[in-house]
């Protein structure tokens, strides 16, 4: 019964995540707010709520390495999210036309990674929290700063702003509902949640609002939003990392680094690179896009891989 509560949650979730992002793109060509503002900051934060409620419960739970990990693997996961999509998309190339301003939040999520390494080391030393929390404001000035972009389209949707309001409150719910439904199938079957399929379960019920967002902006060619999507839920995360640490007792989160969160640490920073590699160049040549996309999917992959071996 739960299962089949769990599957009507999903599908829920993914309807309203198509909404959410045609709503979201609609807004953007009908007001002044700009595809960055309203994908890098609005939806992105809507999206990544199923990995807040995951990682501040882990946290509660004594279990920071649990939230750690999977902060980590939530931003590995979204990047991934694009690669796998220029790949079956690449007659239209997701990172053709983009705009160049998002190498600036990927130098943000390269520096999170840096600050975040180098505080796993010296863990004596804890001032990463308030650089993730600066960071983090630093990416809200830019983003307001880039809300101005009126678009030249214009949308045919009657009241999006409203209609934006309401999808947003309903995904909120439903992927509250959905992450705590995920974790009671882990709970009923043992068997289950000892071995990948538990973390394979849980990593595609928080992640499931950005795969569907970005495929759908994807899809109605609003590719600067679907990046901005992305880029913006990895910085969320971030912040949801540093906001997990509060929670954590007598000592740091960064603390409980062990060799699986070391491979998303540095599988994180290589397939950002990669990425800021493809917004930067935006490759004509579309072999090398699918190429570098290719080793982006990859990479992921091996992290897996290596993580279950």
């Amino acid at each position: 019964m739960e299962g089949i509560y769990f599957l009507i949650l999903a599908f829920l979730t993914a309807i309203s995540s198509i909404k959410l992002s045609t709503y979201g793109d609609s807004l953007s060509k009908n007001t002044k707010l700009g595809s960055v503002f309203i994908g890098g900051l609005l939806i992105a934060s809507i999206t990544s709520l199923p990995e807040f409620v995951t990682s501040i419960s882990a946290v509660v739970i004594d279990n920071p390495s649990l939230s750690f990990c999977d902060i980590l693997g939530s931003n590995m996961f979204n990047i991934f999210i694009l690669s796998v999509y220029n790949l079956i998309l690449f007659k239209r190339s997701v990172f053709k036309n983009t705009s160049s301003k998002f190498i600036f939040e990927c130098l943000i999520l390269l520096f999170e990674y840096i600050i975040i390494l180098i505080a796993t080391y010296f863990t004596k030393v804890d001032i990463c929290t308030l650089l993730l929390f600066m960071m983090y404001g630093v990416y809200l000035i830019k983003v307001m700063k880039d809300k101005n972009e009126e678009s030249t389209e214009k949308s045919n949707i009657k009241y999006p702003l409203i209609k934006f309001i309401v999808c947003s409150i309903v995904l909120v719910i439903l992927s509250i509902l959905l992450t705590l439904s995920a974790d009671r199938i882990t709970h009923l079957y043992p068997n289950i949640s000892s071995s990948t399929v538990g973390a394979i379960l849980l990593g595609i019920t928080t992640s499931l609002p950005e795969v569907v967002s970005t495929l759908t902006l994807i899809q109605i060619n609003n590719n600067n939003m679907a990046i901005s999507n992305i880029l913006g839920s990895n910085i969320f995360n971030f912040l949801v990392l540093a906001l997990s640490d509060i929670f954590v007792k007598n000592t740091d989160i960064y603390h409980y680094s062990n060799k699986y969160i070391y491979m998303y640490l540095y599988g994180g920073i290589f397939i950002t690179l990669l990425l800021m590699l493809s917004i930067f160049k935006k490759f004509k040549n579309k072999k090398i896009s699918v190429f570098i996309s290719l080793i982006m999917s990859l990479s992921y992959l091996l992290v897996w891989y290596f993580q279950f071996k």
